[in-house]
């Protein structure tokens, strides 16, 4: 499996089919069964004992949403997830529109122009396809096209940096872990659906599945220039991280920290909520144990998100040595 096969296909949520189609022909090559639900979660199924483990990353990634049009033919949009209009303005971005996609800049003031301390909120954003009126734009966009910003890729040598690797890294190291892994468990890899608008894919594939086991594997915030540990202890190269709190069950918990006998890990506070699918992967029915398991991320939420290739691999490294012996987890409390 390739990463920058993943993060240059378009997925914003609800609109995965590009790289759903990737991560299902994969899946094919490693799993027993392989089958798309009505939300769209991929789900690859690799056969074992009873106990069941479910392996979970979402596909999908921020973008936007065309809402309407000025008569100038300026794109008025909408956000689809968390997107900052910050990491929006002077931007390059992608549509799908009416035969393929259209490009487009969300342009910015330059300086000599601005106002002191002017801001501005999602609203005042406008995306410009090089058309001079409403009815030129109407040929190529509909109400509803979809984007986000132009995909992108650099090899940094230890680093990349890239778009949509939340969660597209998270995707990779999953499908890497089904290439060659042991365990005696049944395990259920699920690239979920519409994550960033509420945990959607999770919920529903979660439910249908009912595993006893659930690991939800995405990015987390590592630090950036200017921070200080105090401020954010989680940093690049320095391994995955294993989520400490409400969601992460504390015999998972154990179970991952023994098995990373010579595999750098970092412990991650998550007092309440993690942000992740295991925040609704763990209240199926009546309850699932869960794990949150991340990458550290730079820039998160931007078309210039960065992880470290150490990282990848010791999160791939973990999970398979986690895998092995999971079965002898005694989940009782």
């Amino acid at each position: 499996m390739n990463l920058e096969k993943l993060v240059r296909a378009f997925g914003v949520p609800g609109f995965e089919d590009e790289i759903r189609a990737i991560v299902r022909e994969h899946m094919g090559k490693y799993a027993d069964e392989v089958r798309v639900d009505r939300l769209g979660n991929v789900i690859g199924v690799v056969n074992g004992s009873d106990l069941s483990v479910m392996i979970a990353a979402h596909m999908d990634q921020i973008g936007f949403m065309v809402t309407g049009f000025t008569e100038d033919g300026y794109l008025v949009i909408r956000p689809m997830g968390g997107v900052n209009p910050e990491t929006l303005r002077a931007s390059a971005v992608r549509i799908k529109g009416k035969k393929g996609f259209v490009y487009g800049v969300i342009g910015e003031k330059p300086p000599h122009l601005g106002k002191d301390n002017e801001k501005k909120d999602f609203k005042d954003l406008r995306v410009d396809i090089g058309v001079d009126s409403r009815e030129e734009a109407e040929k190529i966009v509909d109400i509803g096209s979809v984007g986000t910003y132009i995909d992108n890729y650099y090899d940094l040598g230890n680093r990349i940096v890239a778009t949509a690797l939340d969660d597209r890294s998270g995707i990779y190291t999953m499908l890497k872990t089904m290439e060659n892994f042991e365990s005696e468990a049944t395990v259920y890899f699920v690239a979920t659906a519409q994550e960033e608008v509420g945990l959607r894919g999770a919920k529903v594939s979660g439910y249908g599945i009912y595993p006893d086991i659930a690991i939800a594997i995405d990015v987390t915030h590592a630090r950036m220039p200017s921070m200080g540990k105090d401020e954010l202890s989680v940093e690049l190269g320095k391994g995955p991280t294993i989520g400490v709190g409400p969601t992460g069950h504390p015999k998972l918990v154990q179970h991952f920290m023994r098995a990373a006998v010579e595999i750098p890990y970092q412990l991650e506070a998550n007092p309440s909520r993690s942000g992740t699918d295991a925040d609704v992967l763990q209240l199926s029915r009546d309850g699932v144990a869960t794990l949150v398991f991340s990458i550290p991320l730079r820039y998160m939420h931007s078309s210039v998100e960065m992880v470290d290739k150490k990282d990848l691999n010791n999160t791939i490294t973990l999970l398979r040595e986690a895998l092995k012996n999971i079965h002898m987890v005694d989940l009782n409390l």
